[in-house]
């Protein structure tokens, strides 16, 4: 008999439906070329690099404006399984935002295990505000943020949709207007049970905590989910369920399942005009 550890999967199983190198073992090499791809656009694109938006040193972004006074603002979370890559590996998500007369920030912060996952958290959520914060100077529109991530990223770009702003943060609760999250996580506790924490190390009320699956606000923000075919499977859940969790509470949400996509394919694609992803994400924007 099998010694179940979450839903059907024993130990080695669950460890393997959270380690994407078992679908995908070239990660290395779409690493390289995301950061290869970054770095050219980089030098194509007005980019004003590494601002400053909190104490620590990793908490700093790039932005890429847009010549329109009060554009609305992308802010983009990157991904990594909240342990690697930076923002120098993420501007290729910058060219259609710009194109489309929105300014995007791409964000920079802390990775575990040299911080919780409530930091990493408190980082983002930081950003946001200091977006919000520096509007004026930055010449975008306070009333017009909007979120993206993919992968972890997903995960924190969700956790965005159930920060207090208005408690926390002297903000607004509808601060954020639309939200994108793509092959993300949103119920941390087989997180909590994989291998994943002995980098995370989190107790059963931290993974409540970080899990927006629990934690569904009363607002509707509209949201932009994707996932692909070719993604582990408890990937795949993770999101069919978040999906059906928002829905279910009365909130808008489209979902787009990208056929024989993988996870690392998917974070490309859903900024690519030829995917129905893109224009989902923009309509949002421009409500």
């Amino acid at each position: 008999m099998k010694d179940i550890v979450w839903g059907n999967f024993t130990q080695q199983e669950l460890d393997q439906q959270y380690d994407q190198t078992t679908l995908v073992p070239n990660t290395n090499e779409l690493t390289k070329f995301d950061s290869q791809d970054s770095a050219e656009i980089r030098t194509n694109l007005e980019c004003i690099q590494n601002i400053s938006y909190g104490p620590t040193v990793t908490e700093r972004l790039d932005f890429f404006p847009v010549a329109t006074k009060c554009a609305p603002v992308v802010i983009y979370h990157h991904g990594g399984a909240w342990t690697r890559f930076n923002k120098d590996q993420c501007s290729y998500v910058a060219p259609p935002f710009v194109a489309a007369g929105i300014n995007v920030l791409v964000l920079d912060f802390a990775s575990a295990p040299k911080v919780s996952l409530d930091e990493i958290v408190r980082q983002n959520r930081a950003a946001v505000a200091w977006a919000w914060h520096n509007a004026d100077k930055y010449k975008w529109d306070r009333d017009k943020i909007h979120c993206i991530g993919h992968s972890s990223g997903g995960h924190v770009s969700a956790m965005m949709l159930v920060t207090d702003w208005e408690g926390d943060y002297g903000l607004s609760m509808n601060t954020i207007k639309s939200v994108t999250t793509c092959s993300g996580i949103y119920e941390l506790e087989p997180v909590r049970l994989s291998y994943r924490n002995t980098y995370l190390d989190l107790t059963e009320q931290a993974a409540i905590r970080n899990s927006p699956i629990r934690r569904i606000p009363k607002n509707d923000i509209p949201i932009t989910m994707a996932w692909g075919t070719g993604e582990l499977d408890e990937f795949q859940r993770q999101s069919k369920e978040f999906s059906a969790a928002w829905a279910a509470a009365g909130h808008t949400v489209n979902s787009f399942v990208l056929n024989e996509l993988n996870h690392f394919q998917v974070s490309r694609e859903i900024i690519n005009p030829n995917y129905p992803v893109l224009a989902n994400i923009l309509k949002n924007i421009a409500r």
